[in-house]
């Protein structure tokens, strides 16, 4: 039926487990009329040959014999990425009309007024649902996973693949959409919506509502088990806000799950959960009376703006949005920009940026942030609470951990620059010779990537080249 996506299971054997490969068969019109979604060149202006794939490469059974997780629905890249047919993806009775510049890449190619070149439509893409109810000890989760690019001219080239991890928390990836950029014929960029997240909701949590179920330990074995199964062994990681903190947790944690990274790329990193409420506070009395004094108001007990008459609740939307284009992101009509709230864009394998959250998809996200925060953006609450960077001193560790790592702010974060600075210097502090780099960027909120996009992106792009080797 129109509006819904039809999942057909086939079964890969395997001496020890069962494998599963999840096709995807969209029977949405205007999910089918979507082109083929792809990656542009890390120069912005580069001219390249056009070249010609599909959306997913072909089916490449491969025994796993030797590998001993539980079986998923999504399975590893050399496998389950792979679906089946590109049919199965795209109906072949539907012709897609024309793609609009702007839904590309959130506007890269628009804002920064170049033509988008037309094998940016062509790049292959595979992406699925990982279950993951083991690792999280949540009840029939399953998280969704995109890769662009593929694996073997990126092997052969010797290019790690870029992992992304979205902020929030309860946002979905859709926001850092223009991350995948970074992809070439030689890279790959896999992105994930965080379990409980967009296209990540969970529709069984009501029992749970007044318990505390996501927390940053949760968050990290999904990401040890996503990069198991994807086989992400060596990567690089690009993390925004909350997604620097599970960044920093994941390799700094001591349980071996952040091996094989070869570079971090810190966005509005804090130095701890309690400097950044210290922060935004700051940030909040520079902002008109009226804004400020409603946005306490709305954030009380984790409220929401729901405590709100009808007038107060019109006030807290402008005031919002205000604090928006001040400390996240100037861009606020930008294509992106619509994934900058709970629940994001859209809740379903396909979901574009114009897609509305679904009811479910609202719910399931607040929870993840009510649980992790209290509900509370300008006071410390939730699981985060007493969340450091340098708890026991383990950023010294940083430079044995990772080859190299680089931290970004925008000038116009509310996270001050004081702030940073004081995460860097707690991971110089033991460097004879600092392979840590800060860059301060101006004219730019938190989400750096929206607001200098172009400066970004070659800047990210030259960093992790120097570190494709080093593992």
């Amino acid at each position: 039926a129109t509006g819904h996506v039809h999942c057909a299971i086939a079964r890969v054997t395997s001496p020890r487990a069962l494998d599963f490969a999840m096709l995807l068969a969209v029977s949405d019109p205007k999910l089918a009329a979507q082109p083929n979604r792809a990656s542009a060149p890390a120069r912005p202006h580069a001219s390249r040959p056009t070249r010609v794939a599909t959306r997913a490469s072909s089916f490449d059974p491969k025994n796993n014999a030797d590998r001993t997780e539980p079986p998923f629905l999504f399975s590893s890249r050399r496998g389950v990425l792979r679906a089946v047919s590109s049919a199965l993806l795209v109906p072949v009775l539907i012709k897609p009309p024309p793609a609009s510049a702007d839904d590309l890449f959130c506007g890269y190619y628009v804002e920064n007024k170049s033509v988008t070149p037309q094998w940016a439509f062509k790049t292959p893409w595979s992406e699925g649902a990982v279950d993951v109810s083991v690792s999280t000890k949540l009840k029939d989760a399953k998280t969704f996973l995109r890769i662009l690019g593929k694996r073997e001219p990126a092997l052969d080239a010797g290019h790690l693949p870029v992992l992304c991890l979205h902020g929030g928390p309860g946002l979905g990836f859709k926001y850092m959409e223009s991350l995948e950029i970074l992809a070439s014929e030689t890279r790959e960029v896999a992105s994930y919506d965080q379990i409980g997240c967009a296209r990540s909701s969970l529709s069984n949590l009501e029992s749970a509502q007044n318990s505390l179920t996501f927390t940053p330990e949760l968050f990290q074995n999904e990401l040890h088990q996503l990069r198991q199964t994807a086989e992400l062994e060596k990567v690089h990681i690009v993390a925004h806000g909350w997604g620097c903190m599970l960044a920093l947790d994941h390799v700094l944690g001591g349980n071996g799950f952040g091996n094989g990274v070869a570079s971090l790329t810190l966005v509005s990193c804090p130095p701890s959960y309690k400097q950044l409420i210290e922060d935004r506070r700051l940030a909040l009395d520079k902002m008109p009376d009226n804004f400020r004094q409603v946005l306490l108001d709305g954030d009380a007990n984790g409220s929401g703006g729901d405590n709100l008459s009808l007038a107060g609740k019109s006030l807290y939307a402008s005031a919002w949005q205000e604090w928006t284009i001040r400390h996240e992101s100037q861009k606020a009509a930008g294509a992106c920009f619509a994934g900058l709230s709970i629940g994001g864009t859209g809740a379903g394998i396909g979901a574009r940026r114009g897609d509305a959250a679904t009811e479910v998809g609202t719910k399931s996200a607040r929870k993840v942030f009510r649980d992790l925060t209290g509900g509370m953006y300008f006071t410390e609450g939730g699981s985060l609470a007493g969340w450091e960077a340098d708890v026991n001193g383990r950023l010294g560790q940083i430079s044995s951990k990772v080859p190299g790592t680089r931290v970004v702010r925008g000038e116009n974060d509310a996270l001050s620059e004081q702030s940073v600075g004081e995460l860097v210097g707690g991971m110089t502090r033991s460097d004879m010779k600092s392979r840590v780099q800060f860059t301060q960027v101006a004219d730019a909120g938190s989400c750096v990537f929206l607001d200098k996009s172009a400066d970004f992106l070659e800047a990210t792009n030259e960093f992790i080249q120097q570190y494709d080797d080093v593992l």
